[in-house]
């Protein structure tokens, strides 16, 4: 059973990785239009969302990837 933290950890974590997605997709729709500085802009603000994304994701990406290789190996053996 999971706690309340662990739970608030991986919404935040989800959303964060949601946001930078929609803001690359917006960078580069800015980016195309010719202007580059504020499509950019965007990009780096994607990026900055990403990260932390990304770090509060961490156990359920280490995990999965352990799944995956696990499941990998097991098809060669």
């Amino acid at each position: 059973m999971t706690s309340t933290l662990t739970k608030l950890r991986q919404i935040v974590g989800w959303m964060l990785i949601i946001i930078s997605i929609i803001l690359t997709f917006i960078s580069i729709f800015v980016a195309t239009t010719g202007e580059l500085l504020k499509g950019g802009g965007i990009y780096v603000a994607s990026q900055v969302t990403w990260y932390p994304g990304i770090a509060l994701l961490g156990p359920e990406i280490i995990q999965k990837s352990k799944d995956m290789w696990n499941n990998f190996i097991k098809r060669f053996k």
